[in-house]
């Protein structure tokens, strides 16, 4: 059988060949695990500014609900018995530019039943999160929440019934009215909220994207709080606690 001999002036170029492309391999590595971060970074930037921009539009759509009717949606509604049927983010509807939605839910029945159900997928998107993975499990569900104690009804929005701004005795710019968190998700338009101590207790804080939450106090300013600042939300979750601040 014939031998195969390679030139020997045919082995230094394609030993050049090879380190030039070791070369260009590493180089292209070295670029992506500089870029990624950056591009990681600004994607929650992004995503953290939208969340903001969202909780903001809320706070709008709050104020105007308040100079319509001279209070504050309540947390829920209620029928007679007492049982809760839907949540504020209902009643919201026609101050974020979803009138027409709005008159598509039978108000007399409770978020649950099968004609209401059937509007979940119609949730607005100033409601949906900047965060969401796009998943089926988080279709209808939205991180904004309103702080609201069911106990003593301390808080600037109260089960049952509205609450005027001239009642927040600790002024609105001192007391929280919602918050966004988007790790914990819930139906858009079932009554469920978060109580302040539960607020209060959140554990851990920033295990998300946005390493925290956003709060939107009853001024419609928004905040970030993140797990070096978390103490400020103990002077925010309640509005009678005879604190003096600026309406």
């Amino acid at each position: 059988m014939p031998i195969v001999r390679l030139s020997r002036s045919k082995l230094p170029r394609h030993g050049k060949l090879m380190a030039a492309l070791c070369v260009v391999a590493i180089l292209l590595f070295l670029i992506v695990m500089l870029v990624l971060p950056n591009f990681s970074r600004s994607r929650t930037v992004a995503r953290r500014y939208a969340t903001q921009n969202r909780l903001k539009s809320i706070g709008l759509a709050l104020h105007n609900y308040h100079d319509t009717y001279d209070m504050l949606p309540p947390a829920y509604v209620v029928n007679a018995e007492g049982e809760p049927l839907y949540s504020w983010r209902v009643l919201l509807l026609p101050f974020l530019e979803e009138k027409e939605l709005y008159e598509q839910f039978d108000l007399e029945k409770p978020w649950w039943s099968d004609h209401n159900r059937a509007l979940l997928d119609k949730m607005p998107t100033v409601y949906a999160s900047p965060f969401s993975s796009g998943s089926t499990e988080e279709e209808g569900k939205t991180p904004y929440r309103a702080v609201v104690d069911t106990h003593e009804q301390r808080t600037v929005l109260r089960p049952t019934e509205g609450r005027p701004f001239k009642d927040v005795s600790d002024g609105l710019s001192n007391s929280v009215m919602a918050i966004g968190d988007p790790s914990r998700l819930v139906e858009w338009t079932k009554p469920e909220d978060i109580a302040p101590l539960d607020l209060l207790a959140l554990t851990p804080i920033g295990e998300n994207e946005m390493h925290g939450i956003l709060i939107l106090n009853g001024d419609g300013r928004v905040r970030f709080i993140g797990e070096q600042n978390r103490s400020e939300l103990v002077g925010l979750i309640y509005c009678e606690d005879e604190r003096v601040g600026e309406q």
